[in-house]
């Protein structure tokens, strides 16, 4: 049976795009063509649209502040996860709205009386719409929040964790002077983020400089990020390796440095985060943390289905293993 990140690929579309489309959001505007795609993938693929019966648990899910991140692989992926588990346990994700949607008063009023029995966050969100959330809908699931106080569940990662395993990976390769190009959240900067964090940390353990100049937020832009690559390689004194926070980010500063000569690895290594397919077909393949997405999407689905059916018992913080996957974009400095 075809799910719904099949149709996607089909539409050559967003895994957002095809729920909005099905789903007939009035709110979310979409050329004719790309609507006309959706429904082509959906007759030819014979995919079965949800029902959204009273039978079926409803539930929704509130994406990243970023529009970057609707098509962002990491969320798509556990996004595409979530559906198809959706399907074994007679639930439905009946919305999907981003972080800033629900400042939009219409749009959250549409959430909270939409006689939902759980929602997903794979966003923090300011702690007056946690309880405005909570008091509409019993069950919160958060995905990727790493700081959970169990007030309520998560599933995702020890963000910790898999950034020692970056760097340590990085510095054994004997890099010495290493760049950080990533983003902030919505109610995080990056000079406050675990990442950062373990990144002043490796520096300091080792014995490396720590340089301002070396660190970028590209606040997930990939155009953004691919210019501050070319920055950071046009300094007096260039990293030797730059640590990049997701894969679409590594992989857009590969293009970018490319385009002025630079090249990888024998110009500057590549250490990358997520470990999605695109990996391993960039050119160098990229080194990267692998982050278990489609775990991610059905373990939070089974353990929300749990909550909904009255058998969550206490609070849970699940955190799923990390490890890294060692390809050319780093190589054994002299």
């Amino acid at each position: 049976m075809a799910n719904i990140r099949q149709v996607a690929k089909e539409a050559g579309c967003s895994i957002t795009t095809v729920s909005k489309v099905l789903s007939g959001d009035s709110e979310f505007r979409v050329k004719d063509e790309t609507r006309q795609k959706v429904m082509d993938a959906v007759a030819k693929l014979q995919y079965k649209i949800p029902a959204r019966h009273q039978n079926r648990h409803k539930i929704a899910c509130v994406l990243s502040l970023s529009t970057e991140k609707y098509s962002d692989p990491f969320f798509t992926n556990i996004l595409g996860a979530m559906e198809a588990e959706c399907e074994n346990h007679n639930m439905s994700i009946v919305a999907l709205r981003s972080y800033s949607e629900l400042s939009n008063p219409s749009l959250l009023q549409e959430i909270l009386d939409g006689d939902l029995e759980g929602i997903v966050l794979m966003e923090r969100v300011p702690e007056d719409l946690l309880f405005q959330l909570h008091k509409h809908i019993p069950n919160i699931i958060y995905i990727d929040n790493d700081e959970s106080d169990y007030h309520f569940d998560s599933v995702g990662f020890d963000h910790n964790l898999a950034n020692r395993q970056a760097m340590k990976h990085i510095i054994q390769h004997g890099y010495k002077r290493i760049a950080l190009v990533s983003g902030s959240s919505p109610n995080e900067p990056l000079d406050d983020s675990v990442r950062m964090s373990v990144y002043r940390h490796y520096l300091r353990k080792h014995g490396l400089e720590f340089d301002e100049n070396l660190v970028k937020d590209c606040e997930w832009n990939l155009d953004i990020c691919a210019k501050q690559a070319i920055e950071l390689m046009e300094l007096p004194n260039p990293p030797d390796a730059i640590f990049a926070g997701s894969d679409s980010l590594a992989q857009s500063m590969l293009g970018a440095l490319y385009s002025i000569g630079v090249s990888c690895p024998r110009d500057v290594g590549m250490m990358s985060f997520n470990n999605l397919d695109i990996c391993a077909r960039t050119i160098p393949p990229l080194s990267s943390v692998a982050v278990p997405t489609t775990e991610i999407g059905i373990t939070t689905i089974r353990r929300l289905h749990e909550m909904i059916k009255g058998n969550g018992g206490m609070r849970k913080k699940i955190l799923l293993p990390t490890e890294v996957v060692s390809r050319e974009s780093l190589v054994q400095q002299d």
